[in-house]
């Protein structure tokens, strides 16, 4: 798992040479990086440029500590930060151990264009979660450039050639300095860094495409908005039928093509609604599981979990954890939503799997919110261990629940952890037994209650010979 290296005020530092940032940079950097990873994050990035080594040695190394008295915090809060630079892809960060000790190298990336950030799905769904509809609008509008029409204009342009005189033949077979050159800088090209690619396998694309060609809508661009198309429809849940009829909606329909920014705040508007009440969960619940098929891993499940895991997979996250807050008298806040897109943009777990993570924190572990980092490192343990399928949660809960061995006695009298299960859940539970469980317990006759006695008083008289 990432960062769970070593780390100390005394483990060193190294900051390679980056080139510095342009003003469009900088200002991409301020507006558009700085509401997603917060001040803290953005002072982090500005501290790790000002420690910056321009030998690029690695025994020219600093220590954290020198770190953290600039920021005037301490390492847990250093280490959050990182890791935003980290998720927005303004950092890249490596552990090495040498005979100086631990160290860390951390290479500073530059912030995307405006183009390019709007242009990419995570970001651009994140910056939209986290500013709201109205001054996303305003970002996306500062940003995009007004063009001057030319059309009147005579290009009069000078060409190199007529202010610099160049030798013909140098420029057919370059110097041998200048290949040089040319090769060491593509060496230290650092390798395009690809986005998470989300699985599709569910998705129709065929019945999409056929869709929207009865609409006149360029697919073209369709197949270049494949990533976004797939993000949305896995946290909304959005069927193919649905997608085609809101990609419809933003299309012109003059050109056939659409924005990508308004296809987004349309979903945003009309999916982000409030979430269902108990009483439908129930129904909606009740009737998928007298179609769920047994099978081996559902028949070791109670009626209750049967039913959990059947509502796991037919609901998008969004509105598993729409229901689950509203169960709990809360609401979904902004920072849990950015949390369930980044989760279901890597790409490693289905939705009825995200859905169990967030059922096991929120119920299990009875927190108010979805926390990040129990977040990520609940989601991580079960990619780890294979999980697919809500079933398999399920079991591997109750596994690591079972004790390793069986104690003799109790050593205190604080009552167990008790299972919480939605109260529609409870409810459906009660409707099937009807009845009270029947005790388990044997009684324990007049003589058996003697033989005990006459034990314990034998096992007292050997204790006070001994002493």
């Amino acid at each position: 798992m990432p960062n769970d290296e070593p780390l100390t005020p005394k483990t060193g530092l190294v900051v390679p040479q980056a080139p510095a940032l342009s003003a469009a940079q900088q200002a991409v950097l301020a507006e558009l990086y700085l509401p997603l990873m917060g001040p803290l994050a953005y002072s982090l990035y500005a501290a790790l440029r000002s420690l910056q080594s321009s030998e690029n040695e690695l025994s020219n190394r600093r220590s954290h500590a020198e770190l953290l008295g600039i920021l005037n915090v301490d390492l847990p809060t250093v280490l959050a930060a990182r890791r935003k630079l980290e998720a927005t892809g303004l950092l890249r960060s490596y552990y090495q151990q040498d005979e100086l000790g631990a160290m860390y190298i951390y290479q500073l990336q530059a912030p995307l264009l405006a183009l390019q950030f709007f242009a990419d799905d995570l970001l651009s769904v994140l910056l939209l979660d986290t500013v709201g509809e109205l001054r996303y609008q305003q970002l996306a509008g500062d940003f995009a450039a007004q063009p001057i029409d030319l059309t009147a204009a005579k290009d009069v342009t000078a060409n190199i050639l007529d202010v610099f005189h160049v030798d013909s033949q140098k420029v057919t077979t370059p110097p041998l300095s200048v290949q040089k050159v040319r090769a060491q800088l593509a060496a230290n090209e650092p390798a395009e860094d690809h986005s998470p690619v989300l699985s599709d396998d569910d998705f129709d694309w065929q019945l999409l495409g056929q869709i929207l060609k009865q609409n006149y809508v360029d697919l073209k661009q369709v197949a270049s908005s494949r990533q976004l198309i797939i993000t949305e429809s896995r946290v909304y849940g959005i069927s193919e039928i649905e997608m085609a009829k809101l990609i419809s909606e933003v299309a012109s329909l003059t050109t056939g093509q659409f924005d990508e920014n308004q296809l987004k705040l349309l979903i945003a508007r009309r999916y982000e609604r409030p979430a269902v009440s108990s009483q439908q969960v129930a129904t909606e619940a009740t009737v998928a599981t007298t179609t769920t098929k047994d099978n081996k891993a559902s028949a070791q499940l109670s009626t209750a979990e049967q039913q959990l895991v059947t509502y796991a997979k037919q609901t998008a996250p969004y509105d598993f954890l729409s229901a689950l807050k509203q169960e709990k008298h809360g609401f979904v806040t902004s920072g849990e939503n950015r949390l369930v897109h980044d989760l279901i943009g890597r790409g490693v777990l289905p939705n009825a799997v995200i859905n169990m993570v967030i059922y096991y924190l929120l119920q299990n572990r009875e927190l108010a919110a979805l926390n990040r980092n129990l977040l990520e490192t609940v989601a991580n343990d079960w990619q780890q261990h294979g999980i697919t399928t809500p079933e398999a949660a399920l079991m591997y809960l109750k596994q690591r629940k079972q004790p390793k061995s069986t104690p003799t006695r109790r050593k205190n009298n604080r009552p167990t952890h008790k299972e919480i299960m939605p109260k529609w859940a409870q409810q459906q539970q009660q409707t099937e037994s009807g009845k009270q469980p029947a005790q388990t317990g044997k009684q324990i006759t007049a003589a058996q209650r003697k033989q005990l006695a006459d034990r314990l008083a034998k096992l007292e008289t050997n204790s006070e010979k001994e002493d």
